[in-house]
């Protein structure tokens, strides 16, 4: 299959090595092959997501990840369940057609999700808060948008268009219901409550977010400042590679 436009003017604009066939590679796995128990809740294969619609290149709501970082995530997995906690992942492998998607996005009128994931926030200062990356190492593979499952945690409701957005830093109660415990915030909240060291959130919501880092960290993951949900592999530097290919049903 050939490369798409929208890859090809990312390679030749930052001089990226990228792949030239779009089929999944080999060292790229979906997590379910390696560990069916962790939660997943793909957000940008649905409209729930800060667009308000499903990204380019998500044909399926499957998670991939380097093969190394799968068995990572399964080891953090693994670990939390110990005390009664586990993982639930909202973003994994993202291809570079769905990051520019966002970009459109972000430079288009319209504001459809912005009530509950940016209510204070104009989306066309996504990039300069840091919100919204033009390279994302998630189409690297390597990275992981997550959250933590455990006791007290609230049942997870089921989205529908027809849901009534609430603004996601709202208390944990009213927010959408994701299945997940007090993160201080609800994911993808463009916001400064979602700044992993914030202040502004509850002492059980900071206990959360530091039970579910440090875990993350003890196998080699990289948490960013901005958005506690978000953790980068960082023990396989090799892979450099922004790739495109389309996240597709697994097949058995």
């Amino acid at each position: 299959m050939s490369r798409s436009p929208c890859l090809l003017l990312l390679c030749l604009s930052l001089a990226t090595p990228c792949m030239a066939d779009e089929s999944k590679p080999e060292h790229m796995v979906y997590l379910r092959t390696i560990d069916p128990g962790i939660e997943q809740d793909i957000r940008y294969a649905s409209a729930h997501n800060f667009t308000g619609h499903p990204l380019d290149g998500y044909q399926a709501a499957e998670c991939l990840l380097s093969v190394d970082a799968a068995k990572a995530l399964a080891r953090v997995q693994t670990a939390l369940e110990a005390d009664g906690y586990g993982l639930k992942v909202f973003d994994c492998y993202r291809p570079a057609r769905a990051v520019a998607d966002m970009g459109r996005f972000a430079t288009e009128p319209g504001d459809p999700r912005k009530a509950e994931f940016y209510p204070r926030v104009d989306k066309q200062d996504f990039w300069r808060l840091g919100y919204v990356a033009r390279v994302s190492n998630h189409s690297r593979g390597n990275t992981v948008d997550l959250t933590m499952t455990g006791p007290g945690a609230l049942p997870a409701d089921t989205w529908t268009p027809a849901a009534m957005p609430v603004d996601c830093t709202a208390p944990y109660a009213q927010r959408w219901h994701d299945g997940a415990v007090d993160m201080g915030t609800g994911f993808d909240c463009f916001d400064e409550r979602a700044h992993t060291d914030s202040s502004l959130i509850s002492a059980a919501a900071k206990d959360n977010r530091q039970r579910l880092s440090r875990a993350m960290e003890h196998e080699g993951f990289t948490g960013y400042a901005n958005e506690w949900w978000h953790f980068t592999y960082s023990r396989e530097p090799a892979l450099k590679t922004v790739m495109d290919f389309p996240i597709t049903p697994l097949t058995p």
